[in-house]
């Protein structure tokens, strides 16, 4: 006799009622990395900030140096990227950008 397959209505109750958490190191990086990113969007998208002699009080000095580096190599903040500085940016940080220039065609 061939065992009956499994199925969802022949699961324990509290097979059913298990729930996965994403613990651990990896994860926590992860989520340090995520946020470190949004400060250095935030600042490219803002980079009048930079200006600011508070922005040190404000911005870790590794968001501070990333931003000013990607600043320089375009001529504005993220909104006028090119999908060319999209490429740069992601090479250089390995890090995906998020910008409006996906709806744009390249140049």
């Amino acid at each position: 006799m061939a065992p009956k397959p499994l199925d969802y209505e022949s699961l324990n109750e509290n097979v059913k009622k298990v729930q996965y958490a994403v613990r651990g190191e990896l994860y926590l990086r992860a989520s340090e990395l995520q946020k470190e990113g949004k400060k250095v969007i935030a600042l490219c998208q803002a980079p009048f900030l930079l200006d600011d002699p508070n922005v040190g009080l404000m911005f870790p000095a590794d968001a501070i140096a990333k931003a000013k580096h990607y600043l320089s190599l375009t001529s504005g903040g993220l909104d006028i990227l090119t999908m060319e500085d999209d490429d740069i940016i992601k090479r250089e940080s390995s890090q995906p950008v998020e910008t409006n220039s996906k709806k744009r065609k390249r140049a």
